[in-house]
């Protein structure tokens, strides 16, 4: 079963592709930010669809958002997930949602691995943990798909959902 896990947003989105749990292939893309927010999803949209051209994926893992104390960030993140959910109607994919404390929960329990609690901090620590675990030297947002499907995988065989 084939996995894309996305830490997505209207700037720099990293992908990560899973095969049976096994990482193949990881990468980021830049969406620019002098387009106007329809142009942004609509990048959005296409480059998901050149991911699934390309490894044709059976399920999207994706973060879930969340409220930072900045209303307009939050509703073009809300954007950005609705653009996912539709891309995944329009194109029969399942999908799984995990807030930012439930995937690294899973990453700390599964391998032992403290997060922090600044965004700096844990942003480092997917770096590290992906570092360690593939030897491989990634972006943050890379990481942190990466780590989302690895999470994701888990969750998945914990309690597996019903699509």
């Amino acid at each position: 079963m084939k996995i894309l896990a996305l830490d997505q947003s209207l700037n720099t989105s990293g992908w990560a592709i899973f095969d049976n749990n096994s990482l193949i292939k990881f990468g980021h893309f830049k969406i620019h930010s002098a387009e106007s927010i329809e142009n942004r999803l609509g990048t959005l949209w296409e480059k998901i669809y050149k991911l699934y051209k390309d490894y044709q994926f059976e399920y999207i893992y994706f973060e879930d958002i969340q409220y930072q104390n900045n209303k307009d960030t939050y509703k073009k993140l809300a954007y950005v997930q609705a653009t996912i959910l539709l891309w995944c109607f329009f194109n029969e994919t399942k999908y799984l949602i995990l807030s930012p404390s439930h995937w690294r929960k899973i990453i700390t329990d599964n391998f032992n691995i403290k997060f922090g609690r600044s965004r700096t901090e844990q942003k480092n620590k997917s770096c590290d943990f992906v570092k360690n675990k593939f030897n491989i030297d990634i972006t943050e947002d890379e990481a942190d798909a990466i780590a989302i499907g690895i999470a994701g995988n888990i969750e998945m065989k914990q309690t597996p959902v019903n699509f």
